[in-house]
C-alpha cells in the first residue's frame, strides 16, 4: 500500500495529466494538489471525490493506495526476461514484450541521469517501486550496475 499522495501522483501521471490539468479538472487549487502529492496536505472527502472522478478511479483505489496497472501485467518473470530487461536498461532496445518493455523504460529513467531530468527519475522510481516486488527492482538495479562497471572497464 502506497501513501495517499505518491498513488495520487502515480494514476495522475498513468492518466497522462499535469498537475494544472487534473487541478482543473478537480476544482482543486494547483499549490494544494502539489501538497497533497507530496504528503503535505491532507484532503476533505469533498476533495477525494473530486480527484478520484477526474482520475477515474474508485475513491478507495486512491485511499487504499492500489497503483495503476502495467501494461502487459505483472507476472513472475524468467531469469532470460530480467537479463533482456537489464541489458536494455544499459544499452537498449527495449524488448517488444509490453510487460517487460514497461519496466525496461522505468528502468532506463531510473539509471539514466540523463534522461529527463530529477522529476522524471523520481516519477520512475515510485512507478518501479509501487508495481513492481523489492526484489526484482534489486535484482535488476544489481544487473544494470554491473554492466555499467563492465562497460567501463572495457573502454
Amino acid at each position: 500500500m502506497l501513501p495517499f499522495g505518491q498513488t495520487l501522483r502515480l494514476w495522475r501521471t498513468h492518466r497522462g495529466l499535469t498537475q494544472a490539468q487534473l487541478a482543473r479538472a478537480a476544482a482543486v487549487p494547483r499549490p494544494n494538489l502539489c501538497a497533497i502529492e507530496r504528503g503535505h496536505r491532507e484532503v476533505s472527502l469533498t476533495t477525494l471525490r473530486a480527484l478520484a472522478l477526474s482520475l477515474e478511479v474508485s475513491p478507495g483505489t486512491l485511499v487504499d493506495g492500489l497503483p495503476p496497472p502495467q501494461p502487459g501485467g505483472l507476472r513472475r518473470l524468467s531469469r532470460e526476461a530480467i537479463e533482456r530487461v537489464a541489458d536494455a536498461a544499459h544499452s537498449g532496445p527495449l524488448p517488444d514484450d509490453p510487460a517487460e518493455r514497461a519496466l525496461g523504460e522505468l528502468l532506463c529513467i531510473v539509471t539514466s541521469a540523463a534522461r529527463g531530468g530529477r522529476r522524471r527519475a523520481e516519477a520512475a522510481w515510485l512507478g518501479l517501486k509501487a508495481t513492481y516486488p523489492p526484489e526484482l527492482v534489486e535484482t535488476l538495479l544489481r544487473r544494470v550496475a554491473a554492466r555499467k562497471r563492465q562497460a567501463g572497464h572495457e573502454s
